[in-house]
């Protein structure tokens, strides 16, 4: 019965708004990484060789959709206690795909879903990451969402300003968003710009969460004059230039 009592209040003991507090990039996102499903080997300054791995597999690769779409469930409709007691590994799965399961783009339930006896999702993600990993979803739907074959279209400047002002104008408004990156075959990946610096030029700097990397402080940049999008240069790309499209904000995108 006291097992119970716990999950329940776990379930309905709060009943905050979505956005009703800022995004921290520490204590928000996840203490584990997506691990790549290739090998990335440098072979210039500017390029990479993509390989299949050879007689090995990352245990948790091809999940960034997952954990990025995670994050944003998580800040939205999840709250931390640390002044209730720890449950069971049991009952942390059930809240885990109880989170899991409110779509990311829709308004958040009345009460928001406990988790007792952590004090956010990165302390919590640092103790249950294998827990985590079998009940945030496999990796094969994000594969197929209707959204992706945006990526086979033109992508015009004017739709890339557009993103640019959406980005800003959600940060402005406390929310977190998530984007698609892509350059179709070097790069198909999601961040989450969780804050911008506005520069003289017009251009802004967005600070994002990247699941290939969780704890480095990674860039997207949006220069005016091009009205282009570039990520930082990281160890699985090389090129810069991406094109950054809405995702995680309707059933189909």
């Amino acid at each position: 019965m006291h097992r119970i009592f716990l999950l329940v209040c776990a379930f309905f003991v709060s009943s905050h708004a979505a956005w009703s507090r800022p995004f921290n990039f520490q204590t928000d996102t996840f203490a584990f990484a997506n691990q790549t499903y290739f090998d990335y080997k440098p072979v210039s300054d500017t390029e990479i060789k993509i390989s299949r791995r050879r007689g090995y597999l990352a245990d948790y690769s091809r999940h960034c959709f997952q954990l990025c779409r995670a994050v944003l469930q998580f800040y939205q409709f999840a709250e931390f206690r640390p002044d209730l007691p720890k449950v069971t590994e049991s009952d942390y799965q059930q809240l885990i795909r109880r989170v899991s399961k409110i779509p990311a783009w829709s308004s958040a339930p009345r009460e928001k879903v406990v988790f007792p006896g952590y004090k956010d999702l990165h302390s919590f993600s640092s103790e249950h990451s294998l827990t985590l990993e079998k009940n945030l979803g496999v990796w094969w739907p994000s594969y197929w969402r209707i959204g992706n074959w945006r990526i086979v279209f033109p992508a015009p400047r004017s739709g890339q300003e557009r993103v640019a002002n959406w980005l800003r104008n959600e940060l402005d408004a406390g929310r977190i968003r998530a984007v698609y990156i892509t350059r179709f075959k070097p790069i198909n990946h999601c961040l989450i710009p969780y804050h911008y610096t506005p520069e003289s030029n017009g251009d802004l700097i967005f600070d994002v969460y990247d699941a290939n990397q969780p704890g480095q402080l990674v860039h997207l940049t949006y220069r005016a004059s091009t009205r282009s999008f570039y990520l930082d240069k990281t160890w699985y790309y090389r090129l810069g230039l991406v094109t950054a499209l809405r995702l995680y904000v309707s059933p189909l995108f």
